[in-house]
């Protein structure tokens, strides 16, 4: 059986589904990845054994319809060439021209919607566009895979599906909890660590905010960023307005890494996202996996990730105040609390956000699909 798996970037493709990717090639699947060609060098060695990398030309934000037909027709070449049995399409452009393009060349197609982002916060001309684009190009797969309730109400809502095609995974897309083994958290000093890139919508203002009110309540808070300064983004925080609060002492950016498992070993790390909306956020499930407290904020694809008070806390959204009140409840723990904090994540990531039943969905999938063809 031929796969293909197409995403707006190759990292996505292997951060997030690389135990999908795996566990198909260790059943003897022809995997196939289409992902666009300006990746780095380095990004490309990080592709699994056993795997075909095809670059494909791709506008990832560009809002020309002219760039769009032509990433289509490239997708169209290869779907054609390739005669994938099944196309599993992640992201906003790849789900709607790529199923598109899967039925014209004979394949089925699977989508996936990790977040709603700004297409479904924000309600405007392109925006509203961009749902009808989705509308057309969902009606074409067989199946949709959703990570939280609140995004398969709003896609049925919107009508932007059939029901029947939906399918939710509770834990999100999953990890492989041997992979983030716990680590001891104690230490004398607390970093808050935000991990993601680096943008409103994530809640950028409100933390350098609550970083602003503790320091006017003469408490020392250690506020750390990793992630992408992304200013093709619609919603990035500007690199002169990171830098000024790096003068200012509220953050300290440290730029982006993929070797995110060497930094869940640090000792005092509390990982903090004060979103506005999320998918399922895999940096929250790979903290708790790792045995870190959390401060989120209570929208989907956050909350999930915590008990308030158990493992962590939930605060409103777009609420510095309460952000930054919580940030001071946990450096009043005791010790002891920390620890618990921290044990409470492991075991919250062992029973919700396990790999293997997402390994079980993508199969029941595969296998309709065959089905269906017989």
């Amino acid at each position: 059986m031929k796969l293909i798996f197409c995403d707006n970037t190759l990292w996505g493709l292997v951060n997030f589904r690389g135990e999908v990717l795996k566990h198909f090639v260790q059943k003897g699947c022809e995997v196939i990845l289409v992902a666009p060609e300006k990746e780095d060098a380095q990004m490309q060695t990080h592709i699994p054994e056993g795997m075909r990398f095809i670059p494909i030309s791709m506008g990832r934000t560009s809002k020309s319809p002219l760039n769009d037909l032509r990433y289509f027709v490239r997708l169209l070449k290869i779907f054609k060439s390739e005669k994938p049995d099944i196309v599993f399409n992640y992201t906003i452009k790849p789900n709607i021209y790529g199923s598109i393009a899967a039925k014209i060349s004979g394949a089925r197609s699977v989508a996936m919607m990790a977040g709603l982002g700004y297409v479904f916060i924000n309600d405007n001309f392109v925006t509203k566009v961009a749902r009808l684009l989705y509308r057309f190009g969902l009606h074409f797969t067989t199946h949709l895979l959703l990570l939280n309730e609140y995004s398969k109400t709003l896609v049925e809502t919107k009508h932007l599906c059939a029901p029947h095609k939906m399918i939710l995974l509770k834990g999100g897309e999953g990890i492989n909890v041997t992979d983030y083994p716990q680590c001891d958290n104690a230490s004398p000093t607390t970093t808050f660590l935000y991990i993601g890139r680096i943008s409103w919508d994530k809640g950028y203002e409100e933390l350098s905010t609550a970083a602003r009110l503790l320091k006017s309540r003469n408490i020392d808070v250690h506020i750390e960023l990793i992630g992408a300064l992304d200013p093709s983004y619609p919603k990035s925080v500007p690199v002169e307005r990171v830098k000024k609060d790096e003068a200012e002492g509220l953050v300290k950016y440290l730029g982006f890494t993929r070797d995110m498992k060497s930094v869940y070993k640090r000792k005092g790390i509390v990982v903090i996202l004060p979103s506005y909306c999320e998918g399922m956020n895999r940096a929250l499930m790979e903290a708790c996996a790792s045995g870190k407290p959390i401060i989120t904020t209570d929208v989907p694809g956050c909350r999930e990730a915590v008990e308030d008070s158990v493992n962590g806390y939930i605060v409103p959204a777009r609420d510095s105040k309460a952000l930054a009140d919580a940030m001071q409840c946990y450096l009043e723990l005791s010790d002891d609390c920390k620890k618990q904090f921290s044990d409470n994540s492991r075991k919250r990531a062992v029973n919700k956000f396990d790999i293997k039943s997402v390994l079980a969905v993508y199969d029941n999938i595969v296998k309709s699909c065959t089905e269906s063809c017989q």
